[in-house]
């Protein structure tokens, strides 16, 4: 997951809009089927539509899922997160480069959607456990 944090003041552009979507496989109590979703993963919950209270912002990237935080520590926090599950950042490797590299250019969008522009003060916080 990837969060934005920005101080600035001023409110979210009300063009940014909530999208509905499939969730991510689903395991087989007992198989090995695919680990896509871990339903103690909050995360997950919400990529797969399963936390109602929780707004998913509009993401180009299919792969990907975007939504305020629940306690934000700045004007602009949202989190930028996989839809499919990955339990720590240790569980990171050389072919998740591209997933990290896209989930910072929706980061970028969504605060330039919601007319932040001052990129000089902005934190990427990269944190995976669920």
């Amino acid at each position: 997951m990837a969060e934005k944090q920005a101080g600035l003041a001023g409110e979210p552009n009300p063009d940014c809009t909530v999208t509905a979507k499939a969730g991510p496989e689903v395991s087989s109590p007992g198989t090995s089927e695919s680990r896509d979703y871990d339903s103690n993963c909050v995360f997950c919950r919400v990529a797969a539509g399963q936390e109602p209270e929780t707004e998913l912002l509009y993401c180009e990237n299919k792969d990907l899922v975007c939504f305020k935080d629940i306690k934000p520590a700045a004007l602009h926090h949202y989190l930028v997160v996989p839809k499919k599950h990955i339990g720590s950042c240790k569980d990171l490797n050389k072919d998740h480069i591209e997933m990290v590299e896209s989930m910072v250019t929706v980061g970028k969008t969504i605060l330039e959607r919601n007319n932040f522009t001052d990129f000089t003060d902005v934190r990427l916080i990269i944190c995976l456990k669920s």
